[in-house]
């Protein structure tokens, strides 16, 4: 039985609705991945952790992340009528497990908050980049990207917010203040996307599920994707963590500093998402993201260098972000139009787990290059990464996808 939610193409009142309270939702899910980057440097400190200590946590939280997504894409297809209650109880557990973390007394309990957390934040993006997908099939990269911009606004105020509040309050109550927007922001969900469900209600057994995605891993533009997201993934999951703590525990800039400076990172994101999702929908995937490859990859290596030179660190970093926190959106729309599946929240959570799960152990092993070498070479293995991703990229035969 089909729903009435029928993909459009003219934007209406219920497609503004839905669209802004999914940017407002993803801003506040990102309030609490890059908050959270921030508090690592006291945590840090608290614990006496090591550079592979630190990357030990993000790898953890990856890990969990990415053992959610490949479970919350089969509920979101198999349950397209719950969308509305993934989304919210989604976030809402972002909330509550985020303060668990401050509320927790070692290491081990923070990384199992930290696991729990990260299986939380996974459950918002299958169900909410799918209904945007369906409802704007021949915009889908702009849709997508327009999704991402939210992120993206929540990682550009989450530093800064958390570093204002860490000058006054300790890492582990700026955490469990964090609860209260999560359960505002559950409740608008639940309130405003009461009548939200995919198109193609249908059921789905569990050995049907694999058998369909057996079929989807069997599309070579589809591993193609996967590859190319893990490559881009791993590189910015070395970025995402040590960048905060080479400002801060290595450059010695105060806790505002550096928080503006990831901050500063993701506002010129906020621009950079959207127009490179329409370039990708205009031209193709494949046009965008080999140059920004590239460009990521030449940057992120020019960090260290640039560390000595304020306004030239300052130009490096929000440049970097540009092209860092903007590419996901144009996979994710990658992904999707090489699959072509009646499944899209399982193809979303496919690119995102190949993502985190790479994701998982890069921070760790960039740690230990770190611990025996310094942390410029965690920026050079990021760099490297970005840079062979790039020529890989080029020799893909993508192509233009029609949406339909």
């Amino acid at each position: 039985m089909k729903s009435n939610n029928a993909p459009v193409e003219n934007i209406g009142p219920t497609e503004k609705i839905l669209t802004s309270v999914l940017v407002l939702g993803h801003a506040v899910k990102h309030l609490f991945v890059a908050g959270f980057f921030i508090i690592l440097t006291e945590i840090q400190i608290h614990f006496g952790l090591s550079h592979a200590g630190v990357g030990m946590i993000s790898t953890i939280r990856n890990a969990g992340s990415g053992l959610g997504n490949l479970s919350a894409g089969y509920m979101a297809d198999r349950f397209n009528n719950r969308w509305k209650e993934m989304l919210s109880v989604s976030i809402i557990l972002v909330g509550i497990f985020h303060f668990f973390i401050g509320w927790g007394n070692s290491y081990t309990l923070l990384l199992i908050n930290t696991t729990i957390a990260g299986i939380a934040i996974s459950f918002w993006h299958p169900p909410a980049i799918a209904a945007l997908a369906e409802r704007f099939p021949q915009r889908r990269g702009f849709a997508i990207s327009l999704h991402g911009t939210g992120g993206s606004i929540g990682e550009a105020l989450g530093p800064f917010l958390v570093g204002t509040l860490l000058t006054v309050f300790l890492w582990r109550t700026v955490l469990q203040i964090g609860v209260i927007p999560a359960f505002m922001m559950g409740v608008i969900t639940w309130i405003t996307l009461k009548n939200l469900q995919g198109n193609n209600q249908f059921d789905l057994s569990f050995m049907g599920y694999l058998r369909s995605l057996w079929q989807m891993l069997r599309i070579r533009g589809l591993i193609t994707t996967l590859i190319v997201t893990a490559g881009f993934s791993s590189s910015q999951g070395i970025i995402m963590t040590f960048l905060p703590i080479y400002l801060k525990n290595d450059l010695g800039f105060p806790i505002l500093i550096t928080a503006a400076f990831v901050s500063g990172s993701q506002v010129v994101g906020i621009g950079a998402q959207p127009f490179l999702g329409y370039l990708s929908d205009k031209y193709s995937r494949k046009s965008v993201l080999v140059p920004s490859l590239a460009i990521l990859g030449l940057l992120t290596i020019a960090i260290p260098f640039a560390g000595s030179v304020p306004l030239l660190l300052i130009v490096t970093v929000l440049l970097m972000g540009s092209v860092s926190y903007s590419l996901m959106s144009i996979l994710l729309a990658a992904g999707i139009d090489q699959a072509q599946s009646n499944m899209p929240a399982t193809t979303i959570s496919l690119v995102f787990s190949s993502g985190v799960i790479f994701s998982a152990v890069s921070p760790y092993l960039a740690g230990l290059l770190a611990d025996s070498t310094n942390l410029s070479y965690a920026f050079f293995l990021a760099g490297a990464i970005a840079i062979a991703l790039s020529a890989f990229t080029s020799t893909l035969k993508w192509g233009k996808i029609s949406n339909k």
